[in-house]
């Protein structure tokens, strides 16, 4: 069994919405995490890992431009691997894989 949290940001860049956000995640044990709409062009594993709280994550970014207003998908590698993904102009589809198990 795994946790998922799919959260709609509009904007990951205000102080109070990181730490709201970093608070569900530790509170939560979340093992994948979708943020939408995070209005960012760039995100460093380095800000991923402070979100995260360790450095058992993985992520993909899909950045912010015009209509599109960013993606963030973060996965605990301790229960996923990930197996490969398709990125659209506006979407990201992944395929994981249960580290116990090896479910796809």
């Amino acid at each position: 069994m795994f946790r998922m949290l799919s959260w709609n940001v509009r904007g990951i860049n205000d102080l109070r919405k990181i730490d709201v956000l970093k608070s569900f995640l530790r509170d939560w044990k979340c093992d994948l995490v979708c943020l939408q709409e995070t209005e960012s062009e760039e995100v460093s594993c380095s800000v991923v890992r402070s979100l995260w709280g360790n450095y058992s994550v993985d992520f993909s970014f899909l950045k912010a431009e015009g209509a599109s207003r960013g993606i963030i998908v973060m996965w605990d590698k301790n229960t996923f691997n990930f197996v490969s993904f398709s990125q659209g102009d506006f979407s990201i589809t992944y395929i994981f894989q249960m580290v116990d198990g090896g479910f796809t």
